[in-house]
C-alpha cells in the first residue's frame, strides 16, 4: 500500500469531516410549535448554532488536527490520531444529547423570547417538536472520526515525515559548518609548522628568527 497516498486521503477526510461539522452546526435542526401565554401557537427555528453552540470550536480543532497532521512527526501524528478520536466522542455526545431532548437545546432561545427560565414551564410551552437530518448528520461524521483517529494512529509510522526535508537540510548545515571548521584548524596547524619550519632554518644559518 502506498502510505503516502494514504496519509493524503487521511487528511482530506479530516478536512472533509470538519467542515461538515460547522456546515451542520450552522443548519437549522430543530422546528418547535411553541404557544406563549399572551400569543397563539407559532414554529420556531432553532438552529444548531443554538442547540449545539461548542460544535463550531469542535470543527475548527479538526481543522486544526489536519494542518498539524501535514507536518508532523511519527510521535506527533500518533498523538493527534488520538485527538481526532476524542474530538469524534466530543462531537457525538454534542450532538446526541442536543438530539435527544430538543427542548432543553432550545432553551436559551425560549427564554430569551418568554421570559422564562424553568425548563419544565418551557416544556410545557412546547406543542410539537420536529428533528431535520443534520443533528444526525453531525453525530455520524463526528463518529467517523473515531476510526480515522485510530487508523492515523497504527499507520502514522510510515507516513514520513512532513520536516523530514527541513531535517536534512539542517543537518547538512551542521556538517557543513564542521567540515569548514575542520578545514579551518588544519590550515592553522600547517601555517604554524610552516613558521617552525622557518624559524629553525634561519637558526641553522646563523639568524635570529625573532629580528624582523
Amino acid at each position: 500500500m502506498n502510505f503516502r497516498k494514504f496519509k493524503t486521503y487521511s487528511l482530506f477526510v479530516t478536512l472533509f469531516l470538519s467542515s461538515m461539522i460547522l456546515l451542520c452546526w450552522s443548519q437549522n435542526w430543530f422546528f418547535l410549535e411553541v404557544t406563549f401565554p399572551t400569543e397563539n401557537s407559532d414554529e420556531l427555528a432553532i438552529s444548531g448554532q443554538i442547540a449545539a453552540p461548542s460544535l463550531s470550536a469542535l470543527g475548527l480543532a479538526g481543522f486544526a488536527i489536519t494542518a498539524a497532521l501535514s507536518l508532523s512527526s511519527i510521535l506527533m501524528t500518533r498523538i493527534l490520531g488520538s485527538l481526532c478520536v476524542v474530538l469524534g466522542m466530543f462531537i457525538v455526545l454534542v450532538s446526541f444529547v442536543a438530539w435527544s431532548d430538543p427542548v432543553f437545546a432550545a432553551s436559551a432561545q425560549l427564554t430569551a423570547l418568554s421570559a422564562i427560565s424553568d425548563i419544565h414551564t418551557l416544556r410545557t410551552l412546547v406543542i410539537a417538536t420536529t428533528a431535520t437530518a443534520w443533528p444526525g448528520i453531525a453525530a455520524v461524521s463526528g463518529s467517523l472520526f473515531i476510526p480515522l483517529g485510530i487508523v492515523i494512529m497504527f499507520t502514522a509510522g510510515k507516513w514520513g515525515t512532513g520536516s523530514r526535508k527541513f531535517d536534512r537540510n539542517v543537518k547538512n548545515n551542521r556538517i557543513s559548518t564542521k567540515n569548514a571548521g575542520e578545514k579551518a584548524d588544519a590550515q592553522n596547524n600547517e601555517d604554524t609548522s610552516s613558521l617552525n619550519i622557518d624559524a629553525w632554518d634561519s637558526l641553522s644559518h646563523g639568524i635570529d628568527p625573532t629580528i624582523n
